[in-house]
């Protein structure tokens, strides 16, 4: 088990590390060869319904077909994609290629988490979840940096084809990989009738909680680097470094989740920091002085994802092994879906004009707060639950 780990982790570190080199600069680069930022936001919808349609059928077939020819095929997919839309620059051809680039990439992270449920026992699913999401954080910290740093020292577009040169050896951790899967029917996925009255009430919860912060995040999230670019004129580096903060504290706090779950209480250590995003996005609203703001947006982006490892395997402990990951598709789908569409919402609030920022943020609050309402209901019904309480022993040590 801990060799399947070990190649599932380092997957996790290949892939993320690449994509975040990629991300960092792409929306620059769609600015320097002239798009608007209306037609950004379009490109960028592009991408996350691909991440909602395809994302969603990869799942499915994980859970058919085999997760590790699944994750194989995202690993090739993903640089060829990367690499073409590198060179074109017809907008039409932008938005099929994102579309098919953006299914792949979220097919990574679906497809590990589904995975790691499988091959984990409930003793040390959250510590390997919390390692795997810290892991993800700190490659995303490097990732940034280092296609900040290129795009100003090379060019932006010779990041975009370096960075996805570099995924490939994702394939390598995907090839050494050796499980025995459980497979299923695909009509037998999604037939739910055999769930009890609690795993229903658990996936209620967490796809309306996806799909309600998903579309707050989404109206902005996506658009780090645009947002330093026209608050505050940052160069590609400095867009960098101001979004590896952020995920340095998540990753530093994700590592450390199981036991901050464990001392604090799971479900109520999830609603602090939930409750917590609220004033700090509504900080954001007012905030124009770079370094604040810089802060401000890293302690959002750390309290907001802190406790993702922490729900993801509460979660994933109330689900079947053989739906695993068409749960996680289903999520997927939902929160991709909503966030495509608040991309779209980005442009027509935005536009051309700096002032559109504030309208976007107070948006955005008003969600974040729906969402903490629902994870409070969650924890009322769910902070005594035994699969809960067994998950997060405090007696535990590990």
């Amino acid at each position: 088990m801990r060799k399947r780990i070990v190649l599932l982790l380092t997957y996790t570190f290949i892939t993320t590390i690449t994509i975040s080199m990629y991300r960092v600069v792409y929306n620059l680069y769609l600015r320097e060869i002239g798009f608007s930022n209306q037609l950004i936001g379009n490109v960028t919808s592009a991408q996350l319904w691909g991440s909602a349609i395809i994302g969603l059928l990869t799942a499915v077939l994980a859970d058919s077909i085999g997760k590790k020819k699944i994750l194989f095929l995202s690993a090739i997919v993903v640089p060829v994609s990367g690499i073409a839309l590198a060179f074109v620059v017809d907008p039409t051809f932008i938005i099929v290629l994102s579309f098919i680039k953006g299914g792949f990439t979220v097919t990574a992270f679906t497809v590990v988490m589904a995975t790691m449920t499988s091959i984990t026992k409930t003793g040390n699913r959250a510590k390997v979840f919390g390692l795997n999401f810290g892991i993800n954080m700190a490659s995303g910290v490097i990732g940034n940096f280092i296609g900040g740093a290129f795009g100003d020292l090379f060019s932006l577009q010779t990041t975009l084809i370096i960075s996805m040169v570099a995924h490939l050896p994702a394939i390598i951790p995907v090839i050494k990989l050796e499980m025995t899967e459980s497979r299923s029917r695909l009509k037998e996925l999604f037939n739910f009738s055999g769930l009890q009255n609690d795993q229903r009430k658990v996936l209620a919860y967490y796809f309306i909680s996806t799909a309600t912060v998903g579309f707050g995040a989404g109206l902005f999230i996506h658009f780090g680097n645009l947002i330093f670019k026209d608050l505050f004129n940052m160069s590609a580096t400095g867009i960098g470094i101001a979004l590896s903060i952020a995920q340095l504290g998540t990753a530093a706090g994700s590592t450390l989740s199981h036991r901050l779950g464990r001392r604090f209480g799971a479900l109520k250590f999830n609603l602090t920091m939930q409750l917590l995003v609220i004033p700090l996005m509504l900080s954001l609203v007012v905030v124009r002085e770079p370094i604040l703001f810089t802060i401000l947006y890293a302690f959002r982006f750390v309290f907001m994802n802190i406790t993702n490892p922490i729900m993801t395997s509460i979660i994933f402990s109330y689900v079947p092994d053989s739906k695993l990951s068409t749960v996680s598709g289903i999520n997927g789908f939902l929160n991709n879906t909503v966030r495509a569409v608040a991309a779209m919402i980005f442009g027509l609030i935005v536009g051309t004009t700096i002032s559109g920022y504030t309208v976007l943020f107070l948006l955005s609050t008003a969600f974040y707060a729906a969402n903490a309402f629902i994870i409070f209901l969650f924890y009322r019904d769910f902070k005594n639950e035994p699969r809960v309480l067994e998950l997060y022993d405090s007696k535990r040590t590990s």
